[in-house]
């Protein structure tokens, strides 16, 4: 049902079907409120997820940084025909390489997060004030109610607009996401051995000579 529809079912008294909009107000202001703090959850994890995001776009140079001066020192290595240390710095490089891999895997998962939950965000925020909106409405529909008493007790009193006051309560209906949150873990990739380090360098050293 529109949320246009649920108010004017709520307005109405079973008993004597009568209009109760004071009561939609409350519903109204509760769900406003509602809407408000999960407004504040997703910019809580907007923000969580940026700094997350900044710190590993600063690690991520050293990391590159890391690994260039590794490979050199494996390249000097096979040059001058240091096989023992050419082998263990192989090693250590596998392993740099890997985590390198692994934090721009979590740093392209945290870019796609951060896209998801902005979204999220800003269409709580259109709902939030959507919500606002429909109080107004229900609050005016609550002072006709008051006018349509008062013309009941005073039928002298002049009704106006009180009709269309009423017929001004709008609403949207809520949107609902309808894609799913992108995964938070990056898939793992595969591990690099010395022997494919060493295999890979070697080509690249004979390709300079």
């Amino acid at each position: 049902m529109s949320t246009l529809g649920q108010v004017l079912r709520s307005l109405h008294n079973p008993d004597n079907d009568s209009l109760e909009p004071d009561r939609v107000c409350v519903q109204l202001l509760r769900d406003a409120r509602h809407a408000e703090q999960h407004m504040q959850g997703l910019a809580r994890q907007c923000q969580q997820l940026g700094l997350d995001i900044e710190q590993l776009r600063r690690q991520l140079p050293m990391l590159q940084q890391q690994r260039a001066e590794r490979e050199q020192a494996v390249l000097t290595a096979l040059a001058t025909g240091e096989q023992d240390q050419a082998r263990r710095l192989a090693t250590e490089l596998a392993r740099e390489e890997d985590r390198l891999d692994a934090s721009q895997l979590t740093l392209a998962s945290l870019l796609k997060r951060h896209s998801y939950y902005q979204s999220r965000w800003l269409s709580a925020e259109r709902h939030y004030h959507d919500l606002c909106r429909q109080l107004a409405m229900a609050k005016t529909t609550a002072c006709v109610r008051k006018t349509m008493a008062a013309i009941r007790r005073h039928p002298a009193v002049t009704l106006v607009n009180a009709k269309q006051a009423l017929a001004d309560i709008r609403a949207r209906e809520q949107q609902q996401a309808a894609d799913s949150e992108p995964e938070a873990t990056p898939a793992a990739t595969a591990v690099r051995s010395a022997d494919q380090v060493l295999a890979r360098l070697e080509q690249q050293l004979r390709g300079r000579s």
